[in-house]
C-alpha cells in the first residue's frame, strides 16, 4: 500500500520567468501548498545532516549521514540523493550540508496518493525551499529545530530567527524565510507588531537576491493590511530603476522580479509611466518585451506602435529583441486587418 505524504506542489504564478532559478510566486489557491519549514517536517520526508563525499554529474549528489533531524526511520550511511543540475556548481565535495529529501511521487493513476519513487531520493523543492539544502551551520539548526513543531512555528522565538535570518546574507536562508512569511498566514499578526520595516528594506535592497525579493513583494501585495502599503512604490521602483541589462558584479538575473513588478501594477491597475515601460523593449529578454508592450497597448494602440518602431531604430537593440518586435509588429497588422474587415462587413 502507498504510504501518506503531504505532496510538495511547485505552484507559482507569475510568469516569474524562468530561466531564472525564480519562483512563480503565487499563493495557493486552487490547492495548499505548504509553508516551507512545515513541508520540510511533512510526513514522508526526510531532513539529514551530511557530508557530500560525490557528486555526479547527471544530477546526483551523495551524502555521508551525520544527523538525522526529521522524518521517521534509519536513512542509509549514504545518502543518494537526485538534485537539479544547477545546484551541483554550488556544491562542494567535503563540505556539510542539511537536506531534506523525499522518497515518494505522485501516483500516475490517482495524483492523490503518493508510492515509492523508482528513481530514489528527491531533494525537495517548493516556495521558499529552491531547494531543500543548506549550509550546515548554527543559524540553520536553530531556526529548523525551533520550527519542527506546529507550537515551535506558531511563538515568538520562530518569528524572530525567521526576521534573523530575513535580514541575513545566506542566500537558502533567506528563501526559506520568505517563503514562510508568504505562505503561513498566521504570521500575520506578528508581522503588523514589527517587521514592516525590515521586509521592505529587504524588498528594496538590489543587493537582496531577485527570487527572495519577488516573494516579498508578491506577499505584500496580495496582504498590505499585514505588510503595509510600501508595495506599490516599492514595484514602480523597480520598473523604473532596475538596469535594463541586469545588474553588475555577477547579481542574480532580475528577470522574474521585474516581470512580478509588472503585473502586481498591472493586476491592481497602477499606471505605470509609458517611458517606464518603453525602457523594456530593449531588453534581450522577449518576455519582459512582450509584457511591456500588453501594458503599452492598454494604455494605446498608438503608443505600442510608436515605442516598438523606436526600439527597432535603435542599433543597439540585441538581435532576439529586434526578430521578437518585428514579429510582433506582424501579428499587429493581422489583427488589425481583421478588425477592420470586420467592421467593413467582409468575412
Amino acid at each position: 500500500m502507498p504510504f501518506s505524504f503531504t505532496r510538495c506542489t511547485s505552484c507559482v504564478s507569475l510568469a516569474i520567468a524562468v530561466g531564472v532559478s525564480m519562483l512563480n510566486i503565487q499563493p495557493a489557491r486552487a490547492e495548499h501548498v505548504e509553508a516551507p519549514v512545515e513541508l520540510l517536517y511533512a510526513p514522508g520526508n526526510m531532513l539529514v545532516a551530511g557530508t557530500v563525499i560525490e557528486i555526479n554529474p547527471s544530477g546526483r549528489l551523495v551524502f555521508e549521514r551525520k544527523d538525522v533531524l526529521g522524518g521517521k526511520g534509519r536513512p542509509p550511511e549514504k545518502i543518494d540523493v537526485r538534485v537539479p543540475k544547477r545546484v551541483l556548481d554550488s556544491t562542494r565535495l567535503g563540505e556539510r550540508y542539511i537536506v531534506g529529501y523525499s522518497l515518494a511521487r505522485a501516483d500516475a493513476r490517482d495524483p492523490t496518493r503518493v508510492v515509492a519513487n523508482p528513481g530514489g531520493a528527491v531533494l525537495l523543492s517548493s516556495i521558499g525551499l529552491d531547494p531543500a539544502m543548506f549550509n550546515e551551520n548554527s543559524a540553520t539548526r536553530e531556526l529548523l529545530k525551533a520550527g519542527r513543531t506546529e507550537h515551535g512555528r506558531e511563538s515568538r522565538h520562530f518569528f524572530d530567527l525567521l526576521m534573523k535570518a530575513l535580514a541575513g546574507g545566506e542566500r537558502s536562508l533567506q528563501m526559506l524565510a520568505a517563503g514562510e512569511i508568504a505562505l503561513e498566514p498566521e504570521l500575520g499578526e506578528r508581522l503588523q507588531e514589527s517587521g514592516h520595516e525590515l521586509i521592505e528594506k529587504i524588498a528594496r535592497d538590489a543587493n537582496t537576491s531577485p527570487d527572495v525579493r519577488a516573494l516579498l513583494l508578491q506577499s505584500a501585495s496580495e496582504r498590505p493590511s499585514e505588510f503595509g502599503e510600501w508595495w506599490q512604490a516599492a514595484s514602480t521602483d523597480v520598473v523604473t530603476t532596475t538596469p535594463v541589462d541586469g545588474y553588475a558584479g555577477g547579481t542574480s538575473d532580475p528577470t522574474g522580479l521585474i516581470l512580478l513588478a509588472l503585473e502586481v501594477l498591472d493586476k491592481h491597475a497602477v499606471t505605470v509611466a509609458p517611458d517606464a515601460l518603453e525602457r523594456w523593449l530593449g531588453s534581450s529578454r522577449t518576455p519582459l518585451v512582450e509584457r511591456a508592450c500588453l501594458m503599452l497597448r492598454r494604455e494605446s494602440p498608438a503608443l505600442e506602435r510608436s515605442a516598438i518602431n523606436a526600439a527597432l531604430a535603435d542599433s543597439r537593440l540585441p538581435d532576439p529583441t529586434r526578430k521578437f518586435l518585428n514579429d510582433h509588429l506582424r501579428r499587429l497588422d493581422l489583427m488589425d486587418s481583421r478588425v477592420k474587415a470586420r467592421k467593413g462587413g467582409v468575412n
